[in-house]
């Protein structure tokens, strides 16, 4: 008996390292595949809930898994609160809230394995990444000749790509010296979610790019300093630079900004920009108008009619703003007010906040994993600030998937100094 509850740890740990290595690109090469991996998992962590294998902790409560189950819960409970007021329940808005939270049930069980699990980890961002861009076309003119995954929205491939190539970089040497093989993978791992997000034309979603320089600048010196901001400015300038004379889809993109936003300051308010724009000042205002309750997690688009009547947006920005405000914060705010607004802040700060802490840990692999969750989660708070990122179930399953896994790497209490953590 002892021998088979011996066996079935195993048995659940090959599993999970399975469903790590490959669950990146599954997102991205089959329809509900992130998903299914959830899935997966969940199954995992009851079977483990009913019947604990032998040789497995119970778990050991922590302050800080107290701050990370309220963030994850508290965006289904802004929705009840503004649904309450509003006496209008639906329950499609609880449908991708609900992956924040059924995120904890994979930390608790993956915090109690062996840490050898998150080593296929490593593996399936590069993999991820490559796959993805080996998996572009051409989408045709109606999107610009830009290149992208027919069933994805092209902002959430190009923003995928751009966040699994990051990842691929900043997990080199993550558990211990990388051998030559899974450096160069890594490397192009890097290569391909950079080019792909290149292509793709996604520009906002390279606003994160100064962002991940200074990660990375800032844990190389482990100081903010004048001499860590200036040469973070001047990385970031010759990134661009590089960018902008390397490829055509980028110079293309940007020229287009550039002249969105000349022939807006002469009243042209329909280009991408302007909508954005626009949408950004009609959600600030139904914040300012309804700011504790909102108008309801889905009340943003009734909203439009009025301000066009009012002359405040233009009606080709109403129709856009009727699928999206293109902004996950000004969302969240407008839709649910100050409890939409705390509990976005929260999804992105709490763990945000967690991996800063297992960032200062003594142990090597510890602080590496909190990097690469603060790396992951600053790209999801930029990303979002000018699409609605968290939209898409598939995206949260793989914001809240992520964000597990990698606290579970930082809060194993297989490590030896998970109780070291500043």
């Amino acid at each position: 008996m002892i021998l088979a509850r011996q066996r079935y740890l195993a048995y659940v740990e090959m599993a999970v390292m399975a469903l790590l290595l490959m669950y990146p690109g599954l997102m991205l090469a089959v329809q509900g595949g992130m998903n299914g991996v959830f899935l997966l998992t969940l199954l995992l962590a009851l079977a483990v809930w009913l019947i604990r294998p032998s040789g497995m902790s119970a778990v050991v409560w922590q302050h800080e898994f107290t701050l990370y189950t309220a963030s994850m819960f508290g965006m289904s409970a802004a929705i009840f609160i503004s649904q309450t007021h509003l006496q209008a329940y639906t329950a499609h808005p609880y449908d991708a809230a609900s992956r924040y939270w059924l995120g904890i049930p994979v930390f608790l069980l993956l915090s109690r394995l062996h840490p050898k699990i998150f080593a296929t980890l490593q593996t399936g961002f590069p993999v991820a990444a490559i796959v993805g861009l080996l998996m572009a076309q051409n989408l045709g003119v109606s999107y610009g000749n830009r290149t992208g995954i027919s069933r994805l929205d092209l902002i959430h491939y190009g923003d995928f790509e751009l966040i699994l190539g990051v990842m691929s970089l900043f997990s080199i040497d993550w558990f211990g010296r990388d051998g030559l093989p899974l450096r160069m993978l890594k490397g192009l791992g890097f290569i391909a979610g950079v080019s792909a997000s290149f292509v793709s034309g996604t520009r906002g979603g390279w606003l994160a790019i100064p962002v991940f320089i200074a990660i990375f600048i800032y844990f190389k010196t482990a100081r903010i300093s004048w001499k860590m901001l200036v040469m973070t400015a001047f990385a970031g300038i010759i990134a661009i630079a590089l960018a902008y004379f390397g490829s055509a889809t980028f110079q293309q993109r940007t020229n287009e900004l550039i002249h969105d936003v000349l022939v807006f300051n002469h009243g042209s308010r329909d280009t991408s920009t302007g909508i954005r724009w626009q949408l950004y000042k009609a959600a600030a205002e139904i914040f300012s108008r309804h700011p504790v309750f909102g108008v309801g997690p889905e009340g943003f688009a009734l909203e439009m009619n009025p301000m066009v009547e009012a002359g405040k947006i233009t009606p080709l920005a109403a129709e856009l703003g009727r699928g999206e405000v293109h902004n996950d914060i000004l969302s969240k705010a407008a839709g649910m007010g100050i409890f939409g607004l705390a509990a976005m802040l929260a999804i992105y700060f709490v763990p945000f906040g967690l991996f800063w802490r297992a960032a200062a840990s003594a142990s090597g692999q510890v602080r590496r994993s909190g990097i690469l969750g603060i790396t992951f989660v600053s790209g999801f708070f930029v990303f979002g600030l000018t699409v609605e990122f968290l939209n898409l179930t598939m995206s949260t399953a793989f914001y809240s998937f992520t964000v597990a896994v990698l606290l579970a790497a930082c809060y194993n209490i297989h490590n030896e100094v998970v109780h070291k953590i500043a």
